[in-house]
């Protein structure tokens, strides 16, 4: 890219800022206004013609960059120009094909490539809507799945072939077509569908494409729920809004690990596209390679679940100081509680200006975000809320509470969830005059810094007093034979509820120990009763873990 180029798009972060002081009005001609002013007139037909949002950011920067690479993972790069042509040839193959339009279920269950991306942006070209299945799944588990949002088109490679084989066992999917991306999965095969089809951007009907992003919930506390999104919706400003708190730029290098069915993985590869970067993706995590490929491919950013920086930070020191990462500006950890001592680690690896932590979820998009320098400042804090959010914490009767008061978090923002697929009571739930809530607890503190206290169902009750386990987890994690841990609460006679301890040791260390390094950093009431030892905590495949099975085995 010239140096010219360059400039102008550095300074599209400058004059978007002013913008968003400026308008309040969002939608289609804000961002062509925006667009103008930034002058960039190879795209404004394409924004005329076509809209502006996630289904034509590929067709945006095939137009601005063609020749800039748009995706790379083991076996495939494709430039701008050509992704845009194969996920026009994808769209149009898909329509014609099986008569996939607008609103149409589509099912994705892949491991990270170049296709799960191709994908995804061809169904919500169509306005049709994705839904992203894990491919960890079992065969009753993805039979749900598709039996529940009504999918009659599956897209799968052979990580998945098991549980897709074993599909007619668990009810009646004769009406299922299934695409393979690798040969052995289904009947026909991803390269075979897309052979003869246009590379036009397909002929809509007029009006908005309204495409649905379906990310079925972890399940942590029970059976999938399907969060519905608008994936269209997502503008110009939007991005910008973002933006302007991360250490991000244009044309930049960005690594996918976590698995793209994952809605962490899917906003920060929605975000990159929208910037022009690199996508390289990588089938599943593996600690070493992640930290060679940082070094290798020069990544500037990479999105982690804690779980996955701990893996990293503990390999050996001599591959940590072999593969330096100069180019990297941003680690974005979250999805799961990010302990203080991990931050502490983090910063002293990677740098306090590169590690970030975000508050958010599937239903309820992006809410907060917080940087290494704050974090030092702010030990536990999950940051401020971006532009466009708003949070409110609430209180067992209903009533707003002030700073430093724990209760139930709701946020409003433009971009959270429709609802959940087919299960309206369960949406309702959530729902208060306009805010939602993921039932997470926490509080904000007099600079409005949102501090997280679990969640409400992992709420423990004992004695008659309502007892935080993040906060407890917090503290014991600071013990330096403690690797990972995790509180719940069991039934008790005499108290209602009894808090244990299932801690994963590095090192030496007894119960003795950590029970008075407890009663050193916590009010009696808080020390864990019951400690159990095991080599593992079980997780789900997005790394956070699963307290109901805990209390299973342990009660």
């Amino acid at each position: 890219m010239s140096g010219n180029a360059g400039q102008v798009e550095e300074s599209m972060v400058t004059i978007v800022r002013r913008t968003l002081r400026t308008s309040r009005r969002a939608g289609f001609w804000r961002d062509l206004v925006v667009a103008k002013w930034l002058g960039f007139p190879r795209v404004l037909p394409v924004m005329m013609r076509e809209g502006l949002s996630l289904r034509t950011v590929h067709h945006l920067n095939a137009c601005l960059h063609p020749a800039r690479m748009a995706v790379v993972d083991e076996r495939r790069q494709l430039a701008f120009r050509e992704a845009n042509d194969e996920i026009n040839r994808l769209a149009n193959a898909m329509h014609h094909r099986f008569g996939v339009g607008r609103k149409t279920p589509v099912a994705l269950s892949m491991q990270n490539c170049a296709e799960y991306m191709l994908l995804w942006m061809a169904v919500s070209r169509l306005g049709a809507s994705t839904v992203h299945a894990s491919w960890r799944q079992t065969a009753e588990e993805l039979a749900f799945q598709i039996e529940h949002s009504g999918a009659k088109l599956l897209f799968a490679d052979n990580s998945v072939s098991d549980a897709v084989a074993g599909l007619g066992d668990k009810g009646d999917f004769e009406g299922l077509e299934v695409v393979g991306i690798d040969d052995g999965v289904g009947e026909l095969t991803y390269s075979e569908l897309i052979e003869d089809a246009s590379s036009d951007f397909p002929d809509l009907e007029p009006g908005e494409a309204e495409s649905e992003n379906i990310v079925y919930t972890s399940g942590t506390t029970g059976r999938p729920k399907g969060a519905v999104r608008d994936m269209a919706g997502f503008g110009l400003v939007d991005l910008f809004r973002i933006l302007e708190q991360l250490p991000v730029r244009t044309g930049e290098r960005h690594l996918i690990v976590c698995p793209l069915y994952h809605s962490g993985a899917q906003v920060f590869a929605a975000l990159q596209t929208g910037l022009g970067a690199t996508l390289y993706t990588r089938p599943k995590f593996d600690p070493l390679q992640t930290l060679q490929s940082l070094h290798e491919e020069a990544i500037n950013s990479i999105f982690l679940v804690p779980t996955m920086l701990r893996q990293i930070l503990d390999l050996p020191a001599e591959e940590l100081e072999k593969y330096s990462t100069p180019a990297l500006r941003g680690i974005f950890c979250g999805a799961a509680p990010f302990p203080h001592s991990l931050r502490l680690r983090a910063i002293e690896q990677f740098g306090a200006s590169v590690i970030h932590d975000f508050y958010g979820a599937t239903e309820i998009g992006w809410i907060t975000l917080i940087n290494g320098e704050e974090m030092l400042e702010r030990p536990g804090s999950v940051g401020r809320p971006i532009a466009g959010q708003q949070i409110r914490i609430v209180g067992e009767e209903g009533q707003v509470l002030g700073p430093n008061e724990t209760g139930t978090i709701y946020v409003r923002n433009e971009h959270i969830m429709a609802g959940y697929l087919n299960n309206e009571a369960a949406t309702e739930e959530l729902m208060a005059d306009g805010w939602m809530t993921v039932e997470d607890l926490g509080y904000l503190d007099e600079d409005g810094y949102l501090y997280l206290s679990g969640r409400s169902r992992d709420m423990v009750i004992s004695g008659g007093v309502n007892i935080y386990p993040a906060e407890i987890e917090a503290v014991l994690d600071g013990h330096p034979a403690v690797q990972e841990m995790a509180i719940v609460g069991i039934a008790d006679e005499e108290f209602g509820e009894s808090l244990i301890a299932v801690v994963i040791k590095d090192g030496d260390v007894d119960v003795e120990e950590l029970e008075a390094y407890a009663r050193e950093h916590l009010s009696s009431y808080k020390v864990p009763r019951t400690w159990h030892f095991v080599d593992e905590l079980p997780r789900n495949p997005t790394g956070k873990v699963l307290k109901r099975q805990l209390r299973e085995r342990f009660s």
